[in-house]
C-alpha cells in the first residue's frame, strides 16, 4: 500500500534534518510485525521520481509479497524526510544517496546501506547540467564566473559539478553556487535568474519538453572516469539490521526481482505507466524519458567513487571507508 506522508518523521526538528542533508540518527530496533497471512509488515520511504521508483514496481508486481513482506511505501516530498523516517522508526528502510550515508557515519550515526538503487552509467547518467534556451554558454569553461544552481551543497550534483569545472581548468572559487530545489529550476532558467543548473531526471526532461532549457553535459562523467557507480542506494539503521537480518534478506531478494523486471526493455512502457501513477510526470515528459537502470549488489567498487569525490573536496570531517557504511549480514 502507498501513502503520501509520514507521521513522526515530519515532526523531527528541521535543524537536525538539514544539518546532514538526508542523514539522521539512530532508530530503535523493532520486532518484526506480522501482517496479513503471516507477512512481515514494514514501511519504506522513497521519493516520487524515477530514481526512487523501485518501490513502486515491487509493490505493483507483487515482489514484496512474494518474499513474505507486507510493505507500506511512503512517498516524501523532501530528501531530508527520508533519513528522518528511518531515524524516527517510521520506516525500516529508505532511499538516499551514498553521500548521505558517508556523512552520517562521519557524524557518528549508524545508517548502513542494504540494497542498490539507481546506477550511473556513461550512456544513462541520470543527471545533467542544464542551460536556458537563450544561453550563450557552449562549453564548460564558459561557466567561469556564472551562477549555477544545485539542490544542496556537498551533494553529488554539487560535487560532480565542482569536479567537472575543476577538471576543465575553471576557478571554482569564482563560480557562484546557489541552492534551488529541482522543481524550481525550470522557472529560474526561464527567467534567467541563474546561468545553469545541475538537475536529475525527470526534471531535465520536463525542462526540455517545456522548451525552456537544454542539456550541456553530464557532471557525473567526472566522478569515476565514466565508469559505473551507485547514484542512489537503500539504507536502514544498523541496530535494526542486526536485529532483523532475515527482513533485510527478504527486502534484498524482492528488489533483485524488481531490478530484473525494471531493467528489462520489454517492460519499459509498463514501467512508465507505473511511474506516472505515482508521480506528476506528464505524457510529454515520459515520451522521450530514458529510464534509469538499477543494481543488486552493494559492492565497495560501486560505492568508493562517491567517497573519493567527497574526499577530493574535503567535505567529510573524518575518513570513511566503504566497509564502514555497507551492512554486513554475516
Amino acid at each position: 500500500m502507498i501513502k503520501r506522508n509520514l507521521g513522526r518523521a515530519l515532526a523531527l526538528s528541521a535543524a537536525a534534518m538539514l544539518a546532514l542533508t538526508a542523514c539522521g540518527g539512530e532508530s530503535d530496533a523493532q520486532d518484526m510485525k506480522e501482517g496479513e497471512a503471516g507477512l512481515t509488515k514494514i514501511t519504506i520511504a522513497t521519493v516520487g521520481s524515477d530514481s526512487g521508483s523501485q518501490a513502486f514496481y515491487a509493490e505493483n508486481q507483487g515482489f514484496f509479497e512474494k518474499q513474505g513482506l507486507d510493505v507500506t511505501v511512503s512517498i516524501v516530498a523532501n530528501v531530508p524526510e527520508l533519513a528522518a523516517a528511518v531515524e524516527s522508526g517510521d520506516a525500516e528502510f529508505a532511499l538516499t544517496s551514498p553521500t548521505s550515508i558517508a556523512s552520517a557515519f562521519a557524524a557518528g550515526l549508524d545508517f548502513k546501506i542494504v540494497a542498490g538503487g539507481a546506477i550511473y552509467s556513461k550512456d544513462n547518467p541520470g543527471v545533467w547540467v542544464m542551460l536556458p534556451t537563450n544561453s550563450d554558454v557552449s562549453d564548460t569553461q564558459q561557466l567561469a564566473g556564472k551562477t549555477v544552481a544545485v539542490n544542496a551543497l556537498n551533494t553529488m550534483p554539487h560535487l560532480s559539478t565542482l569536479a567537472t569545472l575543476d577538471d576543465a581548468g575553471v576557478d571554482i572559487a569564482k563560480v557562484d553556487f546557489v541552492t534551488l530545489g529541482f522543481a524550481e529550476v525550470g522557472q529560474a532558467l526561464e527567467s534567467n535568474q541563474i546561468d545553469a543548473a545541475t538537475v536529475t531526471a525527470p526534471f531535465n526532461y520536463q525542462i526540455e519538453s517545456d522548451g525552456i532549457g537544454s542539456t550541456l553535459l553530464s557532471p557525473y562523467d567526472a566522478v569515476n572516469d565514466g565508469k559505473d557507480f551507485y547514484n542512489t542506494i537503500w539504507f536502514g539503521s544498523d541496530k535494526y539490521i542486526k536485529a532483523n537480518p532475515e527482513v533485510v534478506r527478504k527486502f534484498q531478494a524482492a528488489f533483485k526481482e524488481t531490478n530484473a523486471w525494471a531493467n528489462d526493455p520489454a517492460n519499459q512502457e509498463e514501467r512508465k505507466l507505473i511511474l506516472q501513477k505515482n508521480t506528476s510526470l506528464t505524457d510529454a515528459t515520459l515520451k522521450d524519458m530514458q529510464l534509469l537502470q538499477f543494481g543488486d549488489e552493494v559492492t565497495e567498487v560501486m560505492i568508493q567513487p562517491v567517497i573519493d569525490i567527497m574526499d577530493r573536496f574535503k567535505v567529510l570531517p573524518k575518513p570513511v571507508k566503504t566497509t564502514d557504511i555497507i551492512a554486513n549480514l554475516n
